[in-house]
């Protein structure tokens, strides 16, 4: 007899290419009690299979597993809004120690300039750089009321 579709069968099997209908082919032909001998060696395989498939816990597997346990039931305890925002809490303060420290490291290194004394610097940078021949001095121009101007 010709065995060369099941040993294709086989192939695809363990490549993991064979349908479902294909592997009940397979367990089809390995329950069988009659086997050629190099056929044999995969039997053992496809009769674990259907062993397994067979096998299920019965109604008191449950019941024995808790008696050895030693626990019969588990109640869920409420977790109050104080206890599940604690770990924010936590990242909060390391966030305002961590601000307060910055400014405070800020503040004694000196590197912390006043905004006003930036602006006077800048002022007076931009006096020095006024140049002497311009038309119209800006330093001494005097601003005119517009009540007194006759506009055409």
């Amino acid at each position: 007899m010709d065995y060369k579709y099941i040993e294709q069968l086989i192939d695809r099997y363990f490549e993991g290419e064979t349908t479902l209908e294909e592997e009940q082919i397979l367990k089809k032909f390995f329950a069988q009690e009659e086997l050629p001998e190099h056929l044999r060696k995969w039997q053992a395989l496809f009769i674990a299979e259907r062993d397994l498939a067979a096998a299920h816990l019965d109604e008191s597997f449950h019941e024995r597993i808790l008696a050895l346990t030693g626990e019969y039931h588990v109640k869920a305890q409420p977790i109050s809004l104080h206890v599940r925002l604690r770990p924010l809490y936590r990242v909060a303060a390391f966030l305002a120690f961590a601000v307060v420290m910055g400014t405070a490291v800020e503040y004694s290194t000196g590197s912390r300039t006043e905004p006003a004394q930036e602006q006077v610097a800048v002022q007076e940078q931009d006096e020095l750089n006024v140049d002497e021949t311009t038309p119209l001095d800006i330093r001494s121009a005097e601003l005119i009321p517009t009540d007194t101007l006759h506009l055409q």
